[in-house]
């Protein structure tokens, strides 16, 4: 399965953003700890920056984890997203098309809605 870039970001700042209310530390101890600096962090945080493989292993270590244990959470957050995303989808494409058949209703007055 191939992910989308905002699935993994967003799935990155809904982790970070856990893992740090869980564990209390703020942006300036998680960056001690870990080694990554504040404003990577940030924008990681802001979504604008994804993790390497290493700097994944130092939060994990950081926050007092497995790379393994800290993984599976952020594959159960992608998965979120990707539920959250398809049901928008899925939405939206209900939305066109009532617009398509209330577009094809104007063209035909003998159509209705209801049907």
């Amino acid at each position: 399965m191939r992910y989308d870039i905002d699935v993994i970001r967003k799935a990155e700042k809904e982790l970070l953003a856990q893992m740090q209310g869980a564990t209390s530390l703020t942006k300036k101890q998680l960056s001690l700890d870990s080694g990554i600096s504040r404003q990577h962090l940030g924008l990681v945080a802001k979504g604008k920056r994804n993790l390497s493989v290493k700097s994944f292993c130092d939060l994990a270590d950081a926050f007092g984890c497995t790379a393994t244990e800290l993984m599976a959470k952020f594959e159960e957050l992608m998965m979120e997203q990707i539920n959250l995303q398809a049901s928008i989808a899925a939405d939206k494409s209900k939305g066109m098309n009532y617009i398509n058949k209330a577009n094809c209703c104007k063209n035909d007055p003998k159509e209705s809605l209801g049907k």
